[in-house]
């Protein structure tokens, strides 16, 4: 076993008091020379923070012979062997004491061994609160008051909104979100909704909008911090925005469009016919009204739905929606009078919009494939909707009628497991005990047979 020089007995008082730098060097040059110490010390200094204070067990394990050798040289004991040792505090206090470096501390020792101070976690906790505090004060007040700040300086307070990714960002990379957080808060005045006024706000593309006030057309792109904070932001600040839809793909788009910012004005579009619009300066839409004369459907994308003020059906106050592009042209075919949308697969921002500009008494009639996704589109537009929108022709007659050969998966009959509206559960449970799907355009004879909304008309 390596031996140090020990003492007969302890010192005496005189001198114990105060021990020169020199000797608290070399007792922390003999810990370094001897890799084990490392070990050892950094899981006192954890224990350390753990507690607040030195005390407790440790445990070392997986060392070499050489290491159990070093470390039997100090504690005078035989290690060899041993899997697992375990050092108390108070073992540690007397081999101090037995040892040539008896008057020195542990405290002293390891922050002298470490270079810094011992400090709790809680001592850690409170450090790194008061500097993030700091952090964000100086973000602060190096912008003026507006909308961005104060819901910046709220959400840090209230845990609110967008905290935990603020937090995130600020431990894994603080420059890159001070500046991130300074382009964002330069931005947020210019946003359409808050410069509006009195007027009417104009609608502008995310992109041009991002170019012009950060510099970067990208800021505000999918996945970017600055979306993620844009997000954030307009939850908190727009009035019922929170769960307003459960469409997912859509929600951003649709948050932003609240706040006057597109995303995307040209592929988010809806199908329509039959339908009248006014301008926001309470004009007739000329162009739109030329297809209703002429009776031909329209694409309407989200630039041309932006500009709209309401809309209303050419004749009945009933709007059919259907999820088909085959089976809105055979209706409008055979219904010339009618208002018809079509979804064409899945309801897109454009199809909200339009819905939203429709005067509240008007009522909705939604016709979509029987699957669990189609019944999954139903379930959101009649929560979004309430008692406007009837679902046409949700009944098992309906199914067994118009049934195919084609197998759910076992994955898309989960599905079903989400669909709670009541109007649904006969369909639902049809599609559980039958398993195969029912498309609309095999429903088509169903939905000329009877019209809703008007008296019956004649079989075809």
């Amino acid at each position: 076993m390596e031996q140090i020089e020990t003492l007969s007995g302890k010192r005496q008082n005189e001198g114990a008091d105060r021990i020169g730098d020199a000797e608290q060097q070399r007792c922390i040059a003999y810990f370094k020379e001897r890799p084990i110490y490392g070990k050892l010390f950094e899981k006192v200094r954890d224990k350390y923070a753990r507690l607040g204070r030195l005390g407790g067990t440790v445990q070392l394990s997986g060392l070499n012979e050489e290491e159990r050798y070093q470390l039997g040289g100090f504690f005078q004991r035989d290690y060899s062997g041993k899997k697992t040792i375990t050092i108390s505090y108070t073992a540690m206090k007397k081999a101090l004491e037995n040892s040539r470096f008896a008057g020195l501390k542990w405290e002293e020792i390891l922050q002298g061994y470490f270079e810094e101070e011992l400090i709790a976690k809680k001592e850690q906790k409170l450090a790194w609160q008061a500097e993030r505090e700091r952090y964000f004060a100086e973000i602060l007040a190096g912008v003026p008051a507006n909308p961005g700040s104060m819901w910046l300086e709220e959400t840090l307070q209230t845990q609110g909104e967008g905290y935990l990714f603020l937090i995130k960002q600020y431990k894994e990379a603080p420059e890159r979100l001070r500046e991130v957080l300074r382009h964002f808060l330069g931005a947020v005045p210019q946003i359409p909704l808050f410069k509006a006024s009195d007027e009417q706000m104009k609608m502008e593309l995310l992109p041009v909008f991002a170019a012009l006030t950060t510099g970067n057309p990208h800021f505000f792109d999918t996945g970017m911090p600055g979306e993620q904070l844009l997000v954030a932001f307009l939850k908190s600040r727009i009035p019922n925005s929170v769960g307003k839809t459960a469409f997912r793909a859509e929600e951003k788009a649709e948050l932003f469009y609240e706040a006057g910012l597109l995303k995307d004005d040209l592929s988010n579009h809806t199908l329509v016919y039959g339908i009248r619009a006014w301008t926001k300066e309470g004009k007739p839409h000329e162009g739109i009204g030329g297809f209703v004369s002429r009776g031909e459907p329209l694409i309407l994308t989200l630039l041309t739905l932006g500009s709209l003020a309401r809309v209303c059906a050419r004749e009945q106050k009933h709007v059919y929606i259907v999820e088909n592009p085959a089976v809105f042209s055979t209706l409008a075919g055979a219904w010339p009078d009618a208002a018809i949308l079509c979804g064409n697969g899945q309801i897109r921002l454009a199809t909200l919009v339009l819905l939203d500009l429709f005067e509240k008494d008007t009522t909705f009639f939604y016709a979509g494939d029987f699957d669990p996704e189609g019944l999954m589109i139903a379930q959101r537009l009649k929560e979004r909707y309430g008692e406007r929108l009837q679902l046409w022709n949700y009944e098992r007659k309906y199914y067994e009628e118009s049934r195919s050969d084609v197998a759910i998966s076992e994955k898309s009959l989960k599905k079903l497991e989400k669909i709670h509206v009541t109007e649904l559960q006969e369909i639902r449970e049809v599609l559980q005990q039958e398993r195969k799907a029912v498309y609309q355009e095999a429903m088509l004879k169903a939905y000329l047979r009877k019209r809703p909304g008007v008296p019956a008309l004649e079989r075809v």
